[in-house]
């Protein structure tokens, strides 16, 4: 290359060598930037240019992570070099400080750091004497600028001072001065540096808080990018912040219950609005001079309902002593209004005893507990605080999100009772509950049942060895006992047997009254029948215990709820198309009213298992959901799906009257591959009373007899023994040799040993 490009020409080689600088920065190398930048002549104006930027930031933000000796690391996620070139490091899932680092609870955001308008200091000057000359003000650095130092002038903004730095984000106190105001103005550390994914985030927080109106939520002014800087300007609090009292000690119990009730209400607002905070902690809520909360750093905010976010499933953001184990856990799926719950019950924890509920050595170890341990009671730390809030702080730390307040507004609700001497809602865990939680984390039952064993206390050790000593005679009784039961179990027979059909009149229904009438004989139980609208009632009727055997065709069968006693008989697929109708193949059916079964039939599953073959759905059609021998379809001539047996009476009709044909599937063979279920089956001439002239290709399912897969074997064999009585039990009725060969079934235990000893003998 020749001649030096503008600043306007750089090319991706220029990206390349700018990112070689920084890799080599991140990983400690020596480097010497004249060496550097004679390298490459023809880049040195802009290299020069972006370096000397980002020595501005690293002077203005103060140093990251790598610039600080061990014992100044603060608890925040540092922007490597690399993220700052727009690459994201590979593994995000926990960002965290050397374990080794003593662990400050109410230290700044793992992930984001608490960086919003959290003032204290009191101001020495005025706002006109903030705001100051402005000949005599420099202006805040862009790419082609150098080091500035405070007061500075950025867009409409006079940047007095730092309030607040993190990882990615710096906030200044300033000044506004076209309303000659003080606000606080946020961007984002790495400056015009900053990649796309910081950048979406930071802008994300804005767009947070900026729909947002309440006393208690900090307001966004102003939000944009000047010289290459992303940045928002928001309320600047005078006063402090809940961890600053904290770190007094403990407060007078009203005063904490005062303080986080305000904040669940003005949290309640936001839930409202679709707004999850998601990293509420004492640092995060400021008390400005007249004693009033307000609620900042909505940088890891997330959007109710969303499926997708900036946040990977995975990933732990938050702050681990007032994580709750859903985000300790990265289950970004599972992070909702009940995650701010917890997290303003961790506050109150730690308003009320001085310490948050779990804070151990390290970061990793107070995730664990988090997740693992349950949440140590209050009057274990404070004796003297009522019983009730011991219960309202244990109900926001339950561990199942659906244990805790459904609500924000509901936890303020309990609150407010509290100050009013009212009783409360919430109610203590049982005493079994709270022994589950301490028998759990015995370390030998923590091992055997999965749970993961964190640092077990004397007790539950003394338990261990009670355990280990008594653990071969408890196992003995233990087999011995479930082999009665399962014994018990499978010789029994439900007091009243009920059996699920279908339409009365319907094959199903008269198939299922002669089962139920042999059952009967045999059983000493008197079966009852019940009609039902189609195979997916059915199923439904099953699986919510309505029912104990149902009869359904095989397109509706689910082998991880149900298991098949035997197969009936085979039905075969009908494309019933009016004869006077141009349509010859089934892709002819889209945008033509059709008529596909109604919603609960097993005809309905297999013509939409068959349309999605062909590249079909409902929404290629105008389905029509009736069955097809309801008279008023029949007289408006549409096709029609059938899934039944063969020679139907009223089918025979349908095509000896000449109103209707058969339509050939031509990829019949090809289906059966693609789709298990379906069987080849061919309609053969004379068929229908001679109305079949030539041979048409079609596919068959099967209708199945299945129970619930933890149904008694008892059954099983009661169901078997009236389909293979020495008389057939109906036409058309799948042999029972037939179904002993007949591979891939999900079929009961039982029915599998009816079936191989069949093969056996």
């Amino acid at each position: 290359m020749t001649g030096n490009p503008s600043d306007d020409e750089l090319t991706e080689e220029f990206d390349e060598i700018l990112l070689e600088f920084l890799r080599k920065h991140d990983a400690g190398q020596p480097i010497d930037r004249q060496e550097f930048l004679s390298k490459y002549p023809e880049y040195r104006k802009q290299l020069e240019g972006f370096l000397e930027t980002a020595d501005w930031i690293q002077q203005m933000a103060g140093p990251t992570l790598g610039d600080l000796n061990p014992e100044e690391t603060p608890q925040v996620r540092s922007s490597s070099a690399v993220e700052l070139a727009g690459e994201s490091p590979k593994d995000q899932s926990l960002d965290v400080p050397n374990p080794a680092d003593v662990y400050d609870p109410n230290a700044a955001t793992i992930d984001l750091p608490s960086a919003a308008a959290r003032a204290t200091d009191e101001i020495d000057f005025s706002l006109s004497e903030m705001a100051g000359s402005r000949s005599d003000v420099a202006e805040f650095p862009s790419l082609d600028n150098t080091q500035a130092a405070l007061p500075c002038r950025f867009g409409d903004y006079i940047l007095q001072r730092v309030l607040g730095r993190g990882g990615m984000g710096v906030v200044y106190l300033a000044t506004q001065t076209a309303l000659n105001r003080q606000v606080a103005v946020k961007m984002i550390r790495s400056g015009a540096l900053a990649s796309t994914e910081e950048v979406e985030r930071f802008y994300s927080e804005a767009r947070s808080v900026a729909k947002l109106t309440h006393p208690s939520i900090v307001t966004i002014y102003h939000c944009g990018e000047s010289n290459g800087h992303h940045f928002f300007s928001m309320d600047y609090i005078p006063g402090t912040d809940l961890s600053r009292k904290l770190a007094d000690g403990p407060l007078e119990a009203k005063q904490a219950v005062k303080y986080v009730m305000d904040v669940a209400r003005a949290i309640d607002y936001a839930h409202s609005h679709g707004v999850v905070h998601r990293d509420l902690k004492p640092a995060n809520v400021l008390i400005d001079e007249t004693d009033h909360v307000v609620i900042t750093d909505f940088g890891l905010a997330k959007q109710i309902g969303a499926e997708q976010g900036l946040t990977a499933t995975g990933a732990t953001l938050g702050t681990p002593s007032y994580m709750s184990p859903e985000q300790a856990s990265g289950k970004n799926e599972a992070q909702g209004v009940a995650t701010d719950v917890y997290a303003m019950g961790a506050i109150l924890y730690a308003l009320l005893t001085g310490k948050p509920p779990f804070q151990a050595e390290s970061v990793m170890q107070t995730i664990m507990q988090v997740i693992h341990r349950p949440a140590p009671s209050i009057r274990q730390q404070q004796a003297n605080l009522h019983v009730d809030l011991e219960t309202i702080v244990g109900k926001c730390l339950e561990k199942p999100p659906s244990l805790r307040y459904a609500s924000a507004g509901q936890f303020a609700d309990d609150l407010e009772r509290f100050l009013n001497g009212h009783p409360i809602e919430a109610r203590p865990p049982s005493l079994a509950r709270r022994f589950r939680f301490w028998f759990s984390n015995i370390p030998i039952v923590a091992a055997l049942t999965g749970v993961r064993q964190v640092e077990p206390s004397p007790s539950q050790r003394w338990a261990q060895n009670i355990f280990l000593a008594s653990s071969a005679s408890l196992l003995a009784v233990a087999l011995l006992g479930n082999g009665i039961w399962s014994q018990f179990r499978d010789n029994s027979l439900p007091n009243r047997i009920t059996i699920a059909s279908g339409s009365p009149g319907g094959m199903y229904y008269d198939l299922a009254g002669k089962i139920s009438d042999r059952m009967k004989t045999g059983s000493g139980r008197e079966p009852t029948v019940t009609s039902t609208n189609g195979s997916v009632e059915n199923l439904k009727q099953l699986l919510d215990k309505h029912a104990d055997v149902a009869l359904m065709q095989e397109s509706t069968v689910r082998a991880d709820q149900v298991a098949v006693v035997a197969p009936l008989f085979f039905e075969p697929i009908h494309i019933l198309i009016p004869t006077d109708s141009k349509i010859q193949s089934i892709l002819d059916l889209k945008g033509q009213q059709v008529v596909l079964g109604s919603k609960d039939s097993g005809t309905r599953q297999a013509a939409l298992k068959l349309l999605k073959y062909f590249g079909m759905t409902e929404k290629d059609i105008d389905h029509v959901e009736s069955d097809w021998n309801t008279q008023g379809i029949r007289a408006k001539k549409l096709p029609m799906f059938a899934v039944i047996k063969a020679e139907q009476p009223a089918l025979a009709e349908l095509l000896t009257s000449g109103e209707y044909r058969l339509l050939s599937i031509d990829d019949a063979p090809k289906m059966t591959l693609a789709e298990p279920m379906f069987r080849l089956y061919q309609f053969s001439p004379g068929s229908y009373r001679g109305s079949i002239q030539e041979p048409v290709s079609s596919l068959a399912t099967a209708a199945m007899l299945v129970v619930r897969r933890d149904a008694p074997s008892r059954l099983v064999e009661e169901c078997l023994a009236a389909l293979y009585q020495s008389e057939t039990l109906a036409d058309g009725l799948i042999a029972k040799e037939m179904a002993a060969e007949w591979q891939g079934l999900p079929y009961h235990p039982a029915a599998r040993r009816y079936f191989e000893k069949l093969q056996r003998d």
